[in-house]
């Protein structure tokens, strides 16, 4: 069984400016330094056709992590991240991604919708963890997906 959670993000900005920063390395790359307090890295970044594949490394310190799954580790998870964006065309595009979190029985995907015209922009996030432990995954993954 998994989470699933949606979230909807509206941005003044126009869709042509958003998906411009979805598609460039140094946009990557500030949100792999400062998305977590432990710093992250860009591995790898490929434009093509409009779009673009990026690979992040990341940390998640265990302050960050839900008391329920501090029990169950003893260290900083690492995390494989891969996004992989759309070209835009008339005002849309696709993103989705997928997160490896290695040594552990979880996986973390989804995607984003992104929609808009010279104005603003709206994001939609549907977002499907699982947890993959016999009997208490489903109870921890409400907490895993909203850390």
């Amino acid at each position: 069984m998994a989470t699933r959670t949606e979230n909807t993000v509206t941005i003044n900005q126009p869709a042509e400016k958003v998906h411009k920063a979805f598609t460039t390395q140094e946009y990557w790359a500030y949100i792999a330094e400062h998305l977590s307090p432990e710093p992250g890295e860009v591995n790898e970044f490929n434009q093509a056709d409009g779009g673009a594949a990026v690979t992040l490394f990341e940390v998640l310190p265990l302050e960050v992590l839900p008391e329920a799954v501090r029990a169950m580790i003893s260290q900083a998870l690492k995390v494989k991240r891969v996004i992989n964006v759309s070209a835009l065309a008339d005002g849309a595009a696709s993103i989705d991604y997928n997160a490896d979190v290695k040594g552990t029985p979880v996986d973390f995907k989804g995607t984003i919708g992104l929609a808009g015209d010279d104005v603003s922009t709206t994001l939609v996030y549907n977002n499907e963890v699982s947890v993959n432990i016999p009997f208490m995954g489903p109870a921890i993954e409400p907490k895993v997906a909203d850390a």
